[in-house]
């Protein structure tokens, strides 16, 4: 059975923290149009960010009614963040997660933005939205620029 390149594009885009920073290169490396490379990238990316944002919370409220010492850690890492971090997420609160998300950097992306959700408490649907924009963004940025870069080197050999 052979892995068509869509599937490994797809797949590929669900590594957490590198997503699309991967995806992206690998399909348009393997043949793929930029079109496709972007759908299967964007699509392989934001999936796994939709169960992760709607999971995350039962998880964890599990795990804290289980563990004393673990409920004290959660509680003490989200007022710590949410100490140091409410005012500014308050003043740009959803345009700072999309361009969080979209700007595709180290540590960045769509794992990092749904983490970001979960502990400033947005809302699932808007969380998954925000992200989604970022993360078509982020596609769109990746896309074009990567394609450029194939279209130098290939100028060259």
């Amino acid at each position: 059975m052979k892995i068509t390149p869509e599937l490994i594009t797809f797949f590929s885009s669900m590594t957490p923290f590198i997503e699309m920073k991967l995806a992206i290169p690998l399909g348009m490396e393997m043949g793929l149009s930029a079109t496709s490379t972007f759908l299967f990238a964007v699509s392989g990316t934001i999936l796994p960010a939709a169960l992760t944002l709607a999971l995350i919370s039962p998880v964890t409220e599990y795990i804290r009614s289980k563990s004393k010492y673990l409920d004290t850690f959660f509680e003490k890492l989200f007022q710590k963040t949410r100490k140091q971090h409410t005012k500014k997420f308050n003043r740009y609160g959803a345009l700072f997660l999309i361009l969080f998300v979209a700007i595709p950097l180290p540590g960045s992306g769509a794992s990092a933005g749904t983490i970001i959700a979960f502990l400033f408490g947005i809302d699932y649907w808007k969380g998954i939205s925000l992200i989604s924009i970022g993360t078509i963004i982020a596609g769109i940025l990746l896309t074009a620029g990567f394609g450029s870069i194939f279209a130098l080197l290939n100028l060259f050999t």
